[in-house]
């Protein structure tokens, strides 16, 4: 029985996967009904119930909704995605102006989580997170010295989960959990994106120092400093494909201060 469920759930991953691609692809439109449970179910060779278990799985994205007599219609992703969504999408799409802007919008609503579980962390941190950041900080820092960004990756995901933890504070858990979880997702996939900012051992040095003294303004300050100099290399990077949305959007380029 056990191996028999473990195959069913295989097959309904499979399944889910494969309408979820279209579905961020552009391959299934938004307001457009899947075929129905016959057809389906011989296009992936499966039965009803497995098939049920994948369209399940998509209402649950939020990416179809299922009507008893209307059967099942796509949804604007765009309005009723969250951030599960993030790295799916940038496999799926192939719309990079779009995933520059996304990314483009994404990294400031990043940089406010950080920046409140930090005053949090600043208030309420007690001597075992302190240790505990302490700790992956040197690992981080081993990590950066040697040049392996894809440890880094997955080490900054343990550092910022101990940063959110030291808010001691459920509320921000919640609201940061979805980043959290998009972040761990698209590092996986796509470790290359991480960005080796020469100041980031001196950066996460500071940092932590502040947090020690529980001096917030100095672990703001450099929190905002480090981000300010990432972000403005991730930019520049992306700066074509945004201008090309911006083209396709009709806006107008923003003109340089004298």
């Amino acid at each position: 029985m056990a191996a028999s469920d473990s195959g069913t759930n295989n097959i309904a991953a499979t399944v889910f996967k494969d309408l979820l691609r279209q579905i961020l692809s552009g391959e299934l439109t938004q307001g457009e009904r899947l075929p129905g449970e016959r057809e389906l179910a011989m296009r992936y060779g499966t039965n009803r119930n497995t098939l049920r278990e994948a369209v399940r799985r998509l209402e649950q994205s939020r990416l179809v909704t299922v009507r008893h007599g209307q059967g099942v219609t796509v949804s604007d992703f765009r309005k009723t995605g969250t951030m599960e969504l993030l790295p799916r999408f940038l496999e799926a799409t192939s719309d990079m102006a779009e995933v520059a802007h996304l990314i483009e919008d994404l990294l400031p609503a990043r940089l406010m989580v950080i920046e409140f579980a930090t005053r949090l962390a600043a208030r309420r941190a007690d001597k075992s997170d302190i240790e505990r950041l302490r700790d992956i900080t040197e690992l981080l820092i081993a990590a950066f010295e040697r040049g392996d960004p894809v440890v880094i990756a997955h080490g900054f995901q343990r550092w910022l989960e101990a940063l959110i933890d030291a808010g001691h504070s459920v509320a921000v858990r919640w609201i940061a959990n979805p980043f959290l979880d998009a972040y761990r997702e698209l590092m996986d996939r796509f470790p290359a994106l991480w960005v080796l900012e020469p100041s980031f051992p001196s950066h996460l040095r500071e940092f932590l120092v502040a947090l020690e003294r529980e001096d917030e303004a100095t672990a703001i300050g450099a929190l905002r400093a480090y981000y300010e100099r990432v972000d403005s290399r991730i930019l520049m990077a992306l700066a074509p494909a945004i201008a090309m949305r911006d083209r396709k959007l009709g806006v107008k380029p923003q003109r340089e201060e004298a």
